[in-house]
């Protein structure tokens, strides 16, 4: 199909017509407008791994900076590349509506744009993030050409000088907001980090079709996050849903599951919150229904009980403490204190 790009007469293609070095790069479901497709040779890593390299100048059937975004991220998990935006353009007037430049993650020109006092996590790594990628693109939308069936302009330098498709550089890669939102909902339903992440990774086993598959997953930190993001976004989503540690929103979201505790037949709870002004500790007070039977039917329950308290949690500093009695059948539960050190 050929139609009028502007200035001459050019060809439609499918991304199922592309040629196969430019699948493996493209996103499907769009159609392209190649203006140049320039062919270079591969690059030839240390281990004997070819690299295919190229240069491409094409139009996309994009029309809006949102969907321009969206196909940008779009880009990056189907060619399984990290391209971090390296150049925002001022847009001024009315004549362009979208414009960035991206480098590979691998590229020095990210590392010149996070500046030079930033820390490096681990200096005796192995794990080098900084190796002079030339790798880049360029996206641009101007309104002139909206009217066009492909609006959104892009040129692509596909000169990467390490291998894509392997664990080193897979873990470098951002997670993607699908996979933070499903560990948002593992933190909901009461999750801590680690609990979190072997839930997920749990989850990608049983996905995978196969072991290269399952390999290839876990190895890619946009579907496989590390503990340390997870943790830092536990963190994240603690502080929003509940405040700071011992603050006042903290207590308030806690009165309000001791409220809906005892609004469900479960038991009874009791809070009196911290304050060190009054000088007032954090105790918490439960009474499941179970408890509440052994102190009805159980008659030791009124004439001997004993503790058992646990050493200090970290990070709130609290302690828990079981009041039991004793029977024939061996020891009951009475109640459950958490109070403060």
């Amino acid at each position: 199909m050929e139609i009028d790009n502007g200035d001459n007469t050019a060809q439609i293609f499918s991304w199922d017509s592309l040629p196969e070095v430019l699948k493996q790069a493209l996103p499907p479901n769009y159609t392209y407008v190649i203006q140049n497709f320039n062919s270079k040779p591969p690059y030839r890593t240390e281990e004997n791994f070819e690299v295919p390299n190229f240069e491409l100048d094409a139009f996309v059937d994009v029309d809006s900076e949102e969907k321009a975004s969206e196909w940008v991220t779009t880009f990056q998990s189907h060619s399984k590349t990290t391209m971090p935006q390296t150049k925002a353009y001022d847009i001024n007037g009315n004549r362009v509506m979208f414009r960035e430049s991206r480098h590979c993650i691998h590229s020095h020109m990210v590392k010149k744009k996070q500046g030079k006092n930033v820390k490096v996590k681990r200096p005796k790594s192995s794990r080098a993030r900084d190796i002079n990628c030339m790798a880049s693109i360029h996206i641009r939308l101007e309104r002139r050409r909206l009217s066009l069936s492909h609006p959104l302009e892009i040129n692509i330098v596909f000169m990467h000088n390490h291998v894509i498709n392997c664990a080193e550089a897979l873990s470098f890669r951002r997670v993607k907001e699908e996979v933070r939102e499903e560990l948002l909902n593992y933190f909901k339903d009461g999750h801590s980090p680690s609990s979190a992440l072997y839930a997920y990774q749990d989850e990608l086993h049983l996905k995978a079709t196969d072991e290269q598959e399952l390999i290839e997953l876990l190895a890619d930190r946009s579907v496989n996050p590390d503990y340390d993001y997870t943790a830092k976004l536990f963190q994240k989503y603690r502080e929003g849903a509940l405040g700071s540690r011992n603050g006042k929103p903290m207590f308030e979201r806690l009165a309000e599951i001791v409220q809906d505790y005892n609004s469900s037949g479960q038991g009874k709870a009791v809070l009196q919150e911290y304050d060190a002004y009054a000088g007032k500790a954090f105790i918490l007070c439960i009474v499941t229904n179970l408890m509440c039977r052994v102190h009805e039917k159980i008659l030791q329950a009124g004439e001997l009980c004993y503790m058992d308290a646990s050493a200090s949690f970290e990070p709130l500093n609290s302690s828990i403490t079981l009041i039991y009695t004793s029977c024939a059948v061996g020891a009951l539960p009475l109640g459950l204190f958490i109070t403060s050190d």
